[in-house]
């Protein structure tokens, strides 16, 4: 006896197909994970598969020592830059982009985040507030 038996032949189809849809778009679904550096200040940023979402933490600030001065919250201000985590739980929006909540260390706010993978070897990170002022940059991957 199928514990489907009340269910439509169809839905149960559906229902295969769109776990099978979604097991091969994960599997097809571009990788960027790994170290970027910032092209700017050389600032390295790690990307990382948190959950099935992609998240991201600093590894390397632009100079040594530096803290989150801005960070909103003052018992925060005396964190270390290094290992800060600036993007968390971004979800897919297609095969190669990823959108979240971006932390700006240098201002202390956060914004509407878009990772964009843009080849092997080059990242955008986009920052937006208020959908239209946006700012972003293309980070490349450090070498292994």
């Amino acid at each position: 006896m199928s514990k489907f038996k009340n269910v439509p032949g169809r839905v149960v189809a559906l229902a295969l197909m769109t776990g099978l849809a979604t097991a091969v778009s994960a599997a097809g679904m571009a990788d960027a994970s790994g170290n970027w550096v910032h092209p700017d200040n050389g600032a390295i940023i790690n990307f990382f598969d948190c959950g099935g979402d992609l998240c991201a933490r600093i590894v390397k600030a632009r100079a040594a020592g530096l803290r989150d001065e801005k960070n909103p919250d003052e018992a925060k201000r005396s964190q270390p830059l290094e290992g800060l985590s600036i993007l968390d739980h971004a979800k897919t929006s297609d095969e190669n982009s990823w959108k979240g909540n971006l932390y700006n260390a240098e201002d202390g706010k956060t914004y509407a985040g878009y990772v964009t993978l843009q080849g092997a070897d080059k990242l955008q990170l986009k920052g937006c507030a208020l959908i239209v002022f946006c700012k972003s940059i293309v980070f490349s991957k450090v070498a292994q």
